[in-house]
């Protein structure tokens, strides 16, 4: 099995809106990619990829800037180390060392209502 990995990275883009969902769909093809979505704000487009090490932080970007031309990234954050991954605790190898688990509320606490306010909804749990 693979080791859970030492680096990951989240970056904020920006995408020209009509290339958003053609743009997201490739990223998702990207073996690397944990997580996309298009968002709201100065920037559009949320995903994160992982990789092994640091050394690898610019492969990526290397590929967005051929693969993606009207892509900008506007930031990205770097995360150095996975303390936790799935309810695991990991050593410094990414190895699975301790269980967490997870309590869940009651399941009637989960429902959540939707009431239109001033033309918008809200959400609020019962």
């Amino acid at each position: 099995m693979w080791a859970a990995p030492l680096t990951a990275v989240a970056y904020q883009a920006v995408v020209p809106q009509g290339e958003l969902d053609r743009t997201a769909a490739a990223l998702a093809r990207l073996p690397e990619l944990r997580f996309c979505s298009s968002v709201t704000g100065a920037c559009n487009l949320l995903f994160a990829v992982w990789m092994r090490d640091t050394g690898d932080i610019n492969t990526p970007e290397a590929l967005l800037d051929e693969s993606f031309p009207a892509l900008r990234v506007r930031d990205r954050i770097v995360t150095l180390h996975t303390a936790k991954r799935l309810g695991r605790i990991l050593d410094s190898h990414g190895r699975a060392v301790e269980h967490v688990p997870v309590e869940l509320p009651p399941a009637d606490t989960l429902f959540l209502q939707y009431q239109q306010v001033g033309g918008a909804y809200s959400t609020h749990s019962s």
